[in-house]
């Protein structure tokens, strides 16, 4: 299958996407991408667990005053004060760091996967992505076209290695953290889109997140942050990081650009059920971005 077979939906750009999935086809169990917390250099909130961990507590009312009878009925009869003093209120509680949760065997698992990247990865942008950066290049483009123009041609690559046909989903580059996508055929759209077997994506981020605060800040569907391990096999500020997903597992490769400031997420998902693992999916993804940005 040619890297060129990368049209929308159907591989060769006629097939409009399905409604959505058939009766007896996963509805919409997955969420579309795991959850990722990013900011200006710095990792600082969770985007789609909508979990707070930061409380404050409610405001602790004014003590009330004991008085006789005597002076409250004095009281009672002069004017009303015109000034009240204001709410005593207790200051936010300080913020629970969210912590990394992993058990042994998924620690294993991601130290083993880890051991398994030993080839050198440089990828270098484009210098005509610098026009759209630190902000990313606009999405939705004028059309699907230039969207994808700015992508990898990876469908090829991805369908020859898990044995099913895949295409660009949505997305386009510079634009992060997931950027390009690509998924399983057919596609579907509306409310009930599908519980893809198999998810990959390219992303670009050139606002100033470091490859370090970015590979810290993935959540599980749980709210905790995802394992991270640094690969130096893979480059300077190479990461890889373990994600568990309600039904299947993620693995994304975090690494530094090598002609800016940006950083390259690469990721692969697959389904628990699905025939291949999500580090089969990560794996032609490497190689199709190597190939194209390398």
């Amino acid at each position: 299958m040619s890297e060129q077979d990368d049209g929308l939906f159907d591989l060769d750009g006629r097939a409009d996407p399905v409604a959505g999935p058939p009766d007896g086809a996963p509805r919409g169990g997955r969420r579309r991408l795991i959850a990722i917390a990013l900011g200006a250099a710095a990792v600082v909130a969770a985007v789609a667990v909508a979990i707070s961990t930061a409380t404050a507590a409610p405001a602790r009312p004014v003590a009330a005053g004991t008085t006789s009878p005597a002076t409250a009925l004095a009281t009672s009869s002069a004017p009303a004060s015109t000034t009240s003093a204001a709410p005593v209120k207790e200051p936010p509680a300080p913020e629970t760091p969210p912590t990394v949760y992993a058990d042994p065997a998924a620690l294993a698992d991601l130290h083993a996967v880890a051991a398994t990247l030993t080839t050198r990865l440089t990828l270098t942008s484009p210098a005509t992505w610098d026009k759209w950066l630190p902000a990313g290049k606009p999405y939705p483009g004028k059309d699907t076209a230039d969207d994808l123009s700015t992508c990898p041609r990876l469908a090829g690559r991805l369908g020859a290695a898990l044995g099913t046909k895949m295409s660009y989903w949505v997305g386009t580059l510079p634009e992060g953290p997931y950027g390009c996508q690509w998924a399983t055929v057919p596609l579907y759209s509306g409310p009930n889109a599908a519980n893809y077997p198999y998810l990959a994506s390219v992303g670009f981020l050139g606002d100033g997140t470091t490859s370090e605060g970015l590979a810290g800040g993935f959540y599980h569907h749980q709210g905790r942050l995802c394992p991270d391990v640094a690969v130096p096999s893979v480059g300077k500020g190479a990461y890889l990081v373990r994600c568990e997903d309600l039904d299947g597992l993620s693995y994304v490769l975090v690494l530094r650009d090598t002609r800016t400031s940006g950083v390259w997420v690469l990721s692969g998902m697959a389904r628990s059920d699905a025939a291949h693992a999500a580090t089969d999916v990560l794996r032609p993804v490497i190689a199709g971005a190597a190939a194209t940005f390398g």
